[in-house]
């Protein structure tokens, strides 16, 4: 975690958030970062370079409890955090160009400064502090709910800010049948752009500098929502948008970019890498951050620890203990050990199944079993 002391209520967010999530003191660092929306290079070097002190090798990902700065120079400050200052994560233009890749992408990494030297970040967002612990409730009231909650994707009548509606539609025909998506396409006109007066949301992707009428659905805890337009990812408020509208509505984490990107999809999510991340038992920080290939002008914003479908549900009843998860890799072969004094000893072999997984095992007599790949 780390806290603006220049800030008045991020210090405030963070205590709330090491204690709702049991992260020790020492995860903690105070800096100095200022109250202009932006941070030149030159000062967030030192800030930089204090980051990598102080977490070294043993932390994977950050949360930041301030909305300012929001940029450093030409990179989100998310990004600039996670990736460090390099101008290879800002657009060379005008004209319009594409950015660095991060190797992170679609990755089944579980260990991103490990692997790739990323920490993702992602920013506690909130504008007083009734929010912010609003948001904290959501994300740890999502942990482990396996939700059937209900997604849209919009390509909307803005065609310039509908460019990525080939993997909204792509998604929402892979995951209709165990997440009820639905596509919705006006790129006509002809209908509404909008989701409106819609109850239990999890996912809501579209394109417009404006989304009117979030705050008549309800949300799943654990939701996650974005538009994509150029300055979404501006904090706390944008010429557009702001990405904190959709937490502000009641969505759990968003995305949105700082610096104009130009409607290049590899700058924005996409919901085919998302959704599978999260669903398979990514945090909202993991999963989000490998759904943007391009991720260095944007800003990540939500509880990033939310975990919908990470761990397992069980029961008990008759002699029959079932355990129902969607961690299991599709394909894979999986052997269900018990520990029989000591010994882990084969039990059952499973097949890893895509969705909503169901393992059972009749009178369960010892205390400790586990999943483990073949």
């Amino acid at each position: 975690m780390i806290v603006n002391t220049d800030d008045p209520q991020s210090s405030a967010i963070a205590d709330a958030y090491l204690l709702a999530r049991g992260i020790p003191s020492e995860n903690r660092l105070e800096l100095a970062l200022g109250t202009e929306p932006n941070l030149d290079r030159a000062a967030f070097a030192g800030h930089s370079a204090a980051i990598d002190d102080a977490f070294g090798d043993r932390i994977q990902a950050i949360g930041l409890t301030s909305m300012t700065p929001q940029t450093v120079d030409c990179m989100g400050m998310s990004a600039a955090v996670a990736l460090g200052f390099d101008e290879q994560w800002c657009q060379p233009g005008p004209p319009c160009n594409p950015t660095a890749l991060w190797g992170g992408y679609d990755s089944d990494s579980t260990q991103p400064f490990t692997d790739h030297g990323v920490r993702p970040t992602m920013i506690l967002a909130a504008s007083n502090l009734v929010q912010a612990a609003a948001l904290i409730g959501r994300g740890l009231g999502s942990d482990g709910t396996l939700p059937d909650g209900r997604g849209f994707a919009v390509r909307t009548s803005d065609e310039a800010r509908s460019s990525r509606w080939q993997t909204l539609l792509g998604a929402t025909t892979a995951w209709d049948d165990l997440l009820d998506m639905t596509y919705v396409d006006n790129s006509d006109g002809s209908g509404s752009d909008l989701i409106e007066d819609e109850d239990g949301l999890l996912f809501y992707f579209t394109g417009l500098t404006v989304v009117d009428g979030i705050e008549s659905n309800t949300w799943r805890p654990g939701a996650v929502a974005d538009h994509l337009t150029s300055f979404g990812g501006q904090l706390p408020t944008s010429s557009q948008m702001s990405a904190l509208a959709w937490l502000e509505a009641g969505a759990t984490a968003s995305y949105g970019t700082a610096i104009e990107p130009c409607s290049y999809p590899a700058k924005f999510p996409n919901p085919q890498v998302l959704i599978p991340h999260y669903f398979s038992g990514n945090t909202v920080v993991e999963a989000y951050w490998k759904s943007v290939w391009m991720p260095g002008e944007g800003n990540f914003v939500g509880e990033p620890l939310a975990r919908p479908f990470g761990g397992a549900q069980t029961a008990y009843a008759d002699g029959l203990w079932t355990v129902v998860t969607t961690e299991l890799v599709p394909g894979q072969p999986y052997v269900l050990e018990v520990d029989s004094d000591g010994a882990w000893t084969a039990v059952q072999e499973l097949q890893g199944e895509a969705g909503f997984q169901e393992i059972t095992v009749t009178d369960p007599l010892q205390a400790q079993y586990r999943i483990i790949e073949e």
